[in-house]
């Protein structure tokens, strides 16, 4: 009887698997979407996310940072200046150089250079330079571990939904076979045990049915996360968008 059982299952089972289409995007309407095209759209308002956002405006930052060490070095210079008034004064009121004002100098000017700044600004300003490159270079690996992570959210996301389809079908089926079940038993045309076994059968399908459901639902609010807005939203937005196989 088990042997049995378990033969109409692999039946439905089969049955079930040969009705379900390949994956692909689509929306309420059933209009399908190419994959690429989805994965395009969806990297793409994946780079207008603030996390992305914000590792583009430190670098901007540190772009600023090192363009300003490079002209800093003109802080550190000091030009300094005195003027004898009653020396000036005198050389202008006479020119008979015997009333002219023997107070010198006349004027003076001084420049404060530290000579450390030849050698400190220079690496000072490389080091900036090399921190600005190194926030560009995880702007890119941003990028790239952003639509990696699109690709296998938004195919774990497909995968799961087609195997909710086929799941529900399967349960259908477990569902029908059950109440068969019970109504033999109920004639006593079968066993306790062969009851039960159907009963338990479905339980398990309803198990999977119900973790099949939370991985739909993890995969969705991972890629939520990455775009900003709602997956089933951002699909039929691109079907608005005319985005067709």
């Amino acid at each position: 009887m088990k042997v049995c059982i378990a033969c109409i299952f692999l039946f439905f089972a089969l049955q079930a698997a040969s009705q379900v289409t390949p994956r692909t995007g689509s929306d309420s309407l059933g209009a399908e979407l190419r994959p690429d095209s989805i994965i395009e759209k969806l990297v793409a308002m994946a780079y207008e996310n603030s996390r992305l956002r914000a590792v583009e405006n430190t670098t901007l930052s540190a772009e600023y940072e090192w363009r300003r060490s490079k002209t800093a070095i003109l802080n550190n210079i000091t030009i300094a200046g005195n003027v004898n008034e009653v020396s000036l004064k005198q050389s202008s009121a006479s020119t008979d150089p015997l009333k002219q004002s023997t107070q010198y100098p006349r004027y003076n000017v001084g420049v404060v250079l530290p000579l450390g700044i030849f050698i400190n600004n220079g690496k000072t300003t490389k080091a900036n330079y090399h921190r600005y490159e190194a926030m560009v270079d995880q702007v890119n690996i941003e990028k790239q571990n952003i639509r990696r992570e699109i690709q296998v959210g938004y195919d774990n996301y497909t995968l799961n939904k087609q195997l909710l389809i086929l799941q529900d079908e399967v349960l259908s089926d477990a569902e029908l076979l059950r109440k068969s079940q019970e109504e033999r038993f109920r004639n006593e045309e079968i066993s306790l045990e062969a009851y039960l076994a159907s009963n338990k059968a479905f339980n398990n399908e309803r198990v999977k049915r119900l973790n099949l459901q939370h991985e739909v639902t993890v995969t969705a609010a991972q890629l939520e996360q990455l775009i900003g807005m709602r997956i089933e939203d951002a699909l039929r937005q691109m079907r608005a968008e005319g985005v067709r196989r």
